[in-house]
């Protein structure tokens, strides 16, 4: 009787260490999977960062050249005005 016994305590450790060794491969492959969407995740927030920075850096330019033109034209005007005030060739 006790043989039976130590046999069937020894089957239920071995399918409670077979249980916990199959939950502990599926929770690394959880795992793994995680660790493979977080970086694709962390990649594509890097590329947003990337064409964020590119937009601004372009959306700076363009806005410079507005500055540069509207400082031209109002330059001219202010010739012009000047001109229909005092005549031409006098400023």
């Amino acid at each position: 009787m006790a043989e039976q016994t130590t046999s069937q305590t020894q089957q239920i450790k071995d399918t409670f260490r077979k249980a916990v060794t199959d939950h502990a491969e599926r929770v690394d492959s959880v795992f793994a999977e995680m660790a493979k969407l977080e970086e694709k995740g962390l990649e594509q927030v890097a590329a947003q960062l990337d064409e964020a920075a590119r937009l601004t850096k372009v959306s700076l330019a363009y806005a410079s050249e507005l500055n540069a033109q509207w400082r031209k034209l109002w330059v001219d005007a202010a010739r012009r005005t000047a001109e229909m005030v005092s005549g031409p060739g006098a400023v």
